[in-house]
């Protein structure tokens, strides 16, 4: 039937389009947006030392720095936390919507490379020059 048709031409074109976007491989992190989240909460696995951010201003930029410097490393993540990783970074976003609550990246550094983790999502190559700037957050909390 003609409608049978119709159907049939729009789920080949949404096929398409997801081979598409597979293909395309620019699988970017997701991350929460500012207005949806409270705080922020950065963490040294190691030394528990940790920095809280609470300033839209900053965590608008902690999330743009992230997004903005991490490639797709093509790598599925099928743990809670990284493995094989003594030190790593973890970072929480607290959530309006306390359900949410909260969601976890990690940031580690493994041989020369930098990477941010999703947990059960995916692995991102993160430049080193933001890896830094994060570990220095907590830091400089740390010698107040």
């Amino acid at each position: 039937s003609e409608r049978m048709k119709k159907y049939i031409e729009i789920a080949l074109i949404i096929i398409c389009l997801l081979a598409l976007t597979a293909c395309g491989n620019k699988k970017e992190i997701i991350l929460p947006e500012v207005e949806n989240i409270t705080e922020v909460e950065i963490i040294e696995n190691t030394s528990k030392v940790f920095k809280r951010i609470s300033d839209k201003k900053e965590m608008s930029k902690l999330i743009s720095d992230i997004k903005d410097n991490s490639e797709n490393a093509n790598t599925e993540s099928v743990n809670d936390q990284p493995t094989n990783v003594d030190s790593y970074i973890i970072i929480k976003f607290y959530h309006k919507d306390e359900e949410k609550n909260p969601s976890v990246v990690y940031l580690y550094r493994k041989k020369s490379n930098c990477y941010i983790e999703q947990p059960y999502t995916g692995i991102w190559k993160l430049k080193q020059e933001i890896f830094n700037n994060i570990s220095d957050l907590i830091s400089e909390n740390n010698s107040l």
